[in-house]
């Protein structure tokens, strides 16, 4: 450790404990004189990798947004603040308690990270999962624990959503572990550990308060690496990839969509039309059979041909439409 002290002849004359300097001799400090002092891990990032990681998470907080907004049917937005690296002690100072804090890990990834939500804000979505609208809830009562349960749900959904965004070899799995109400009283590891902190406005009913993420640097550094090694492939990967299709969001899954299958014309004169009745049978060409129109919300995408499976009528997809 270097000391704080010149290796003056004064110095070394001074009783205390022997210490080795920096120049190559010793000489002997009071203990008040010497300080700890820790390497730390903090993220050595680019400043583009810095700029790509705020992005990700940008695009990630919409994404996040847009999957509790169909959960709680109702709109819920979230908008990213600030994404910068902190040791605990400044996210103690910089966090006020009383809050509601979520400890959790994500499988395989190594530390524990922190889910903090402002207590106003977790009453509001509290009161919204329970029918309410979220307009004028009492932000000063604490948390219960019936309400603690269902913003685990709440949570573990985001977290699910976090997770699924990451384009990661292994699979990520979140898993809660606990619960603390004061920052102060945190156990993330060493004095030496950073973390990324990631700071979010979030907005619903008459409520717009703070969210914020808490996850170590050396538990995000191998998907910060992968990001950004795909970022900067050889152009001829990228455009293998975009060929592929695009990525899927998941916030999707549960939206209703109606697919219609139809035969875009059928010949027919006037006259023979103003004679159908119930009964009568309208004859088409074995064409038509083969070119059964598959539309999606009103557009065609899909051409397919008219046939049955186990004793149902189905359409087999033959070719994709290209618009």
């Amino acid at each position: 450790m270097p000391p704080t002290m010149s290796d003056t002849p004064e110095t070394a004359e001074v009783a205390g404990q022997k210490v080795h300097l920096w120049r190559g001799g010793q000489a002997m400090l009071p203990p008040q004189a010497i300080h700890a002092f820790g390497a730390g891990q903090t993220a050595a990032l680019s400043s583009n990798e810095v700029h790509r990681f705020k992005s990700h998470n940008e695009v990630l907080a919409r994404s996040v947004a847009a999957r509790l907004s169909l959960f709680l049917r109702m709109e819920f937005t979230l908008e990213l603040l600030s994404l910068e690296v902190v040791d605990l002690q400044k996210f103690i100072q910089i966090t006020p308690a009383p809050r509601h804090m979520i400890l959790f890990k994500i499988n395989p990834l190594q530390g524990t990270c922190v889910f903090d939500i402002a207590p106003a804000l977790g009453l509001s979505l509290v009161d919204r999962m329970l029918g309410g609208k979220a307009f004028s809830v009492n932000p000063n009562r604490p948390i219960r624990e019936v309400e603690t349960a269902l913003l685990d749900q709440l949570t573990m959904i985001a977290l699910k959503e976090w997770c699924a965004y990451w384009k990661s070899d292994d699979e990520l799995t979140p898993a809660m572990i606990g619960y603390e109400r004061n920052p102060r009283f945190l156990h993330l590891g060493g004095p030496e550990e950073t973390f990324y902190h990631i700071s979010m406005e979030a907005s619903i009913g008459d409520c717009v308060n703070q969210l914020q993420m808490l996850m170590p640097v050396r538990g995000l550094n191998p998907l910060l690496r992968k990001i950004n090694f795909e970022a900067e492939a050889p152009a001829e990967d990228k455009a293998h990839k975009t060929a592929v299709g695009p990525r899927w969001n998941a916030a999707y899954d549960n939206v209703p969509l109606r697919v219609s299958a139809h035969w875009p014309h059928i010949d027919a004169r006037a006259r023979d039309l103003l004679k159908l009745k119930v009964g009568d049978v309208i004859p088409v060409t074995p064409d038509h059979v083969n070119k059964v129109q598959i539309s999606l919300a009103g557009q065609t995408k899909f051409i397919g041909r008219l046939g049955s499976v186990d004793n149902k009528c189905a359409i087999e997809i033959t070719e994709a439409v290209k618009h």
